[in-house]
């Protein structure tokens, strides 16, 4: 088979992704979050600042994002769901606060993050990255 541009493209989206996924999960500690969870709206350290924008990148699909359910709350949770009426479905969780919202969103992002990390970014495929620079 002949080697293409295309397919060292998606070597090298491959190699990116495995990159990022293993530095974001290096930078998403238990300081992120205690960051996050005091000053949901910012402003954030470098740090937090950098694991917000990593998540808020992801995939539009299955992405939580905060809902208002009145004009001045209380607020809502959706998930973007692509062919649902209004492309999203309401989760069951209603918070009083848009910051109390925000830190709902940030906790299941952060769950699905690391369920998503597990079987995905093995101790050797971070090894692999590192080595090669």
């Amino acid at each position: 088979m002949m080697r293409t541009s295309e397919h060292r493209l998606n070597e090298l989206d491959g190699v990116f992704e495995r990159r990022s996924r293993a530095l974001l999960l290096e930078r998403f500690t238990d300081d992120v979050v205690v960051a996050f969870d005091a000053s949901p709206l910012g402003p954030h350290n470098d740090k937090t600042a950098r694991v917000v924008r990593a998540l808020g990148r992801a995939a539009i699909a299955g992405k939580e994002i905060v809902i208002s359910l009145g004009e001045n709350g209380p607020w809502g949770i959706g998930r973007i769901i692509l062919g649902e009426p209004g492309n999203f479905v309401r989760l069951p969780h209603v918070c009083i606060s848009y910051e109390d919202a925000l830190r709902r969103v940030f906790a299941i992002r952060r769950q699905a993050f690391f369920a998503g990390s597990q079987p995905d970014c093995e101790a050797s495929e971070i090894e692999e990255v590192g080595s090669a620079q």
